[in-house]
C-alpha cells in the first residue's frame, strides 16, 4: 500500500485494499467530511425554520420570560457602579447600600422566572419530541411495507433513545441561547449607559471570538464524525479478529492482520488528532470571549479614565463581564459545542425521508384485473 503505516512487529505493508483515509480520517477528504456536515445543516435547517415559525407564541411566552434576566443583568453592574460612584466614594454610604440593596432586590425573582422559564420551555420541547416521535413511527412502517426483508429494530432506538436526545439536546440549546441573548443584552447595555467607550474594549474581542467559534462548527463536525467512524472500524475489526486468533496463527495470516490493524489504528489516530487540533482553536474562541475582555478593559484603564470614565463604572464593568457576559457566551458555547453537535447528528438522521413504496408490476395488476373480473357475476 502506497503511503500506509508499516507494522510495527512484521514490518509488514498494509493491503493494497486497505487506502488510508486522509485529512483527520475523513473519508474522500476535506471536501467530502465538510460537504456531509454542511448537507446536515440544510437538512436540518429546511425542517427546524417551519417547526419555530409554527410555535411563534411559545417563543413570544420564554422571550417574556427572560426579559426579567435582562432587567436583573441590567441592574446588577449598574447599581453596583452608582453604590460607589454615587455613595461610598461620595462619602455617603446610606446611598451606596441603597444602590447595593436595589441590585439584591432585582436578583430575588429569580426563582418564579425559572419556573415561569421551564413552564414555557416544555411548549416548545415537547412538541419537537412529540413530532420525532411520529416520524420514527411512519418511517418504520413506510420501511416495513417497502422492503420487509430488511425490516429491524432500529425505529425502536429512534423512537425511544434517539427521540430524548434530541429532546434534551434541544432544551439545553435553548436555555442556553435565551441567556446568552437576554443576559448579553443586558450587560451591553449597561455598559452603553455607564460609558460609551467601553464597548469599543469590550465588544471587539467578543465578535472575533464568536467568528472563529462559528468558523469551527462545521470543521468540527466533520471531525467528530470521522473519529466516531474510524473508531467503529477499529472496535469492529479488533472484535472480528478476536476470536480467530488460532485460525490466524495455523494459516499464517498474522503479518495481513497486522498490518490491516495498523493501519486502522493509524487512521483513528489521526482522527483524534484532527479532532484535537480544532478542539484547541474552540479553545481560543472560549478565551476571546470569556477572557479578554475583562483583561482588556484593565489594560485600557488609563485611557479610559481620560475618557472621563469613573471608579464606580470600571467596577460596574468588571461586574458586567465577570458576572453576566462571559459566563452566558461560555455556556452557549459549550452547549453549542456539545448538545449541539448530537442534536445535528440526531436531527438528520430523522430528517432522512423514508423510501418510495414498490411501484405494483403489470403482472400483478393483471392478475389483480383477472380475479376481480372472475369474482363478478355473469363472468
Amino acid at each position: 500500500m502506497s503511503g500506509g503505516r508499516p507494522d510495527v512487529a512484521t514490518g509488514a505493508q498494509p493491503a493494497d485494499t486497505e487506502r488510508p483515509v486522509r485529512d483527520g480520517g475523513v473519508p474522500g477528504g476535506r471536501g467530502a467530511g465538510r460537504s456531509a456536515a454542511r448537507g446536515a445543516l440544510r437538512r436540518v435547517g429546511r425542517e427546524g425554520l417551519p417547526f419555530l415559525g409554527r410555535h411563534r407564541r411559545a417563543l413570544l411566552r420564554l422571550s417574556t420570560w427572560s426579559l426579567v434576566e435582562f432587567a436583573q443583568t441590567f441592574l446588577t453592574g449598574f447599581g453596583v457602579a452608582q453604590a460607589l460612584d454615587r455613595g461610598f466614594l461620595a462619602g455617603r454610604p446610606g446611598v451606596g447600600l441603597a444602590w447595593l440593596a436595589l441590585a439584591a432586590v432585582a436578583a430575588l425573582p429569580a426563582a418564579a422566572t425559572a419556573r415561569g422559564l421551564f413552564g414555557r420551555l416544555g411548549d416548545l420541547v415537547e412538541p419537537l419530541r412529540d413530532g420525532l416521535v411520529r416520524r420514527a413511527a411512519r418511517q418504520a412502517l413506510h420501511e416495513a411495507l417497502a422492503r420487509p426483508e430488511r425490516t429491524g429494530t432500529g425505529a425502536v432506538s429512534r423512537a425511544t433513545h434517539q427521540s430524548e436526545i434530541a429532546r434534551d439536546g434541544w432544551a439545553g440549546l435553548v436555555m442556553a441561547a435565551r441567556s446568552c441573548l437576554f443576559a448579553g443584552a443586558g450587560a451591553l447595555v449597561g455598559l452603553a449607559v455607564l460609558a460609551p467607550p467601553l464597548l469599543l474594549v469590550v465588544v471587539p474581542p467578543i465578535l472575533v471570538g464568536w467568528a472563529l467559534f462559528l468558523a469551527t462548527l462545521v470543521p468540527m463536525a466533520a471531525r467528530q464524525r470521522a473519529y466516531l467512524e474510524a473508531d467503529e472500524r477499529l472496535a469492529e475489526h479488533t472484535g472480528a479478529v478476536a476470536g480467530g486468533l488460532r485460525d490466524l496463527a495455523a494459516t499464517g495470516g498474522g503479518p495481513r492482520e497486522a498490518a490491516r490493524y495498523a493501519v486502522l489504528t493509524a487512521q483513528q489516530y489521526d482522527a483524534a488528532r484532527a479532532l484535537a487540533r480544532w478542539s484547541a482553536v474552540r479553545v481560543v474562541a472560549l478565551a476571546l470571549c470569556g477572557r479578554v475582555p475583562p483583561v482588556a478593559l484593565l489594560a485600557a484603564t488609563p485611557w479610559l479614565l481620560g475618557q472621563g470614565l469613573t471608579a464606580g463604572a470600571l467596577v460596574g464593568a468588571l461586574t458586567y463581564l465577570t458576572q453576566s457576559l462571559a459566563p452566558a457566551v461560555q455556556a452557549l458555547m459549550t452547549a453549542l459545542g456539545t448538545a449541539g453537535g448530537r442534536l445535528l447528528v440526531v436531527l438528520d438522521r430523522f430528517s432522512v425521508r423514508p423510501p418510495e413504496l414498490p411501484a405494483p408490476s403489470a403482472a400483478a395488476g393483471t392478475s389483480a384485473a383477472g380475479t376481480s373480473a372472475a369474482g363478478r357475476p355473469g363472468a
